[in-house]
């Protein structure tokens, strides 16, 4: 498959302390990537790098076979990003954060495409009240409304069903399938190991600033992986 993501030797730093250390990876279209890590990992810095929101100190980043400068652009109209930092206008109401980013995305047909997602992640009731009221489960599924505003090719999510009920899990889950049925290619950390192998094809663990382990998710168990992370990585 088409590769479209390269890090190689990827370091980062703040001041003395190292993040991450000689971080090199290869994405391929339409690839389901779980990356999980102790507390502390870096796996957060690292999304945040391929999310081009965080420079490395040091390393090549490529995207599509071309340099970084050259790809920033239209890699960042590919990609959709849950992360720790939701990015939405507390002023503002849920259908007024969506059809801004949905402008910028250049969707058709906004206010009918706003209502159709609002309605999917069970939030047209609320269509018309401040984001600053929002719980975090209501953030959290305002922020996947967001990803199916705009319809990415490629996810970058960061413990994406942290906050959400069961019903909104499954929902989730079953987005997430499809997504990646359909060729999207999926990076997600989670600390839900049973979702996490259920979901992805490949198996990343992040440990003392490095890649210690790749496998294919069906070689492991998550009994493996709590063993992993239990002995430090090793």
């Amino acid at each position: 498959m088409p590769l479209i993501l390269s890090l190689e030797n990827i370091t980062k730093r703040f001041g003395y302390r190292c993040i991450l250390n000689d971080i090199t990876l290869k994405i391929e279209t339409g690839e389901f990537i779980t990356l999980i890590g102790n507390n502390g990992a870096g796996k957060s810095t690292l999304l945040r790098i391929i999310s081009t929101l965080s420079k490395p100190t040091n390393g090549k980043i490529t995207f599509y076979g071309k340099s970084k400068k050259e790809s920033i652009l239209e890699w960042r109209q590919k990609i959709g990003i849950i992360s720790h930092e939701n990015r939405l206008y507390g002023d503002l109401s849920s259908a007024d954060n969506l059809r801004v980013f949905g402008t910028l995305y250049g969707v058709k047909d906004i206010d009918i495409n706003t209502d159709q997602v609002l309605r999917k992640t069970d939030l047209i009731h609320v269509a018309q009240m401040p984001v600053s009221n929002f719980s975090s489960g209501m953030i959290k599924r305002l922020m996947i409304a967001r990803l199916m505003l705009c319809k990415p090719k490629i996810l970058i999510l960061d413990e994406p069903f942290a906050g959400l009920d069961q019903n909104s899990m499954q929902w989730f889950e079953n987005y997430l399938t499809a997504f990646h049925q359909h060729g999207g290619t999926v990076l997600m950390v989670t600390h839900q190991l049973d979702l996490g192998l259920k979901l992805a094809n490949r198996v990343l663990v992040l440990h003392q600033q490095r890649i210690k382990h790749d496998n294919l998710a069906s070689e492991l168990s998550i009994e493996k992986c709590v063993d992993w992370l239990d002995n430090n990585g090793i």
